[in-house]
């Protein structure tokens, strides 16, 4: 990523704990796709920071999270 600076979706699922029955952040990354209804290669893209969700998938993304909008992938 450019600047090695993470963006608050990025910092949001490193903060996940690595372990659980589904690891949690395999657990985040199918919830946020299907909340989205996007593939799960998209979410990991997003959180690379490779591609950025449109506006409509930013909103639900953000008030799942609590995450203002205009910060959430900045």
């Amino acid at each position: 990523m450019e600047n090695n600076k993470k963006t608050k979706f990025r910092q949001f699922y490193d903060a996940l704990p690595p372990k659980a029955d589904i690891a949690p952040k395999t657990a985040f990354v199918k919830k946020i796709a299907a909340m989205c209804k996007v593939h799960e290669v998209t979410v990991r893209c997003w959180i690379a920071g490779t591609q950025k969700p449109d506006a409509l998938k930013t909103s639900i993304i953000a008030k799942e999270l609590g995450i203002p909008e205009q910060e959430l992938f900045t």
